[in-house]
């Protein structure tokens, strides 16, 4: 685990929540403090599975870190600690759970760091079975964009390629219900996790542009802001 603040009270009072985290939880995390961005992007490894990364710091930004981390990384989870919630929304362009704000409360951090620890666990076991030309397939499901119904098919967009198979929509969101899939139309199943960008009524993702419908819209955008931690108005 990583903090990245320049302010010394803040790096000691996340230390000292993480500390008294271990203790509820009986969990143990290794603890590197970073006092800028630019110096954990300097010496980025890939060996943190959580950082919590301040937005505002003098020689680097964090959206900017986050963004530098998250193209050599896309598994490791970045908690935002702002003293601004207007910045968080900005965290889906680089898939940040979600943020806490400052003066940091610890029932807050808790929540925050709860969401962080089950994601881990979730992504530990995170295999779907799929049966592809009379052959079993285990797919990574932290590895899918999208998936599409068309006719009898359910074509599954992964990140580097795609398979189809015989079997509904509904079943398939039933299996990955929870692993943070929300559908945007009665067509798509949208893995939250691999949203790039909102553009008027379609949603990126994977690249590629689905169509959000009027009547999906509300469930849609609700279930985008509580995974990445926002409220949608």
């Amino acid at each position: 685990m990583a903090i990245v603040d320049d302010d010394v009270i803040i790096q000691n009072k996340l230390k000292q929540y993480i500390k008294e985290y271990e203790k509820e939880k009986k969990e143990k995390f290794y603890i590197s403090i970073y006092s800028d961005a630019f110096d954990i992007v300097e010496q980025y490894n890939g060996l943190y599975d959580i950082i919590f990364m301040d937005i505002q710091m003098e020689k680097m930004d964090g959206l900017t870190a986050a963004e530098r981390i998250r193209a050599v990384d896309k598994n490791v989870i970045i908690i935002f600690v702002t003293n601004m919630s207007g910045y968080a929304i900005q965290g889906y362009k680089v898939d940040a759970l979600s943020y806490v704000v400052k003066p940091i409360v610890y029932v807050d951090f808790v929540q925050q760091l709860d969401k962080a620890v089950n994601r881990i666990a979730l992504s530990k076991s995170a295999f779907l079975l799929v049966t592809v030309n009379s052959e079993i397939i285990r797919l990574d499901i932290t590895k899918i964009c999208y998936m599409e119904s068309i006719e009898h098919k359910v074509y599954i967009h992964l990140e580097d390629e795609t398979i189809s198979i015989y079997n509904s929509l509904s079943n398939l969101e039933q299996l990955v219900k929870n692993f943070h899939f929300a559908r945007c139309n009665s067509c798509f199943l949208v893995s939250l996790k691999h949203v790039e960008s909102i553009e008027k009524d379609c949603v990126v993702v994977g690249g590629a542009e689905l169509v959000i419908s009027r009547s999906k819209k509300k469930n849609f955008m609700n279930a985008l802001a509580e995974y990445i931690g926002g409220e949608y108005i």
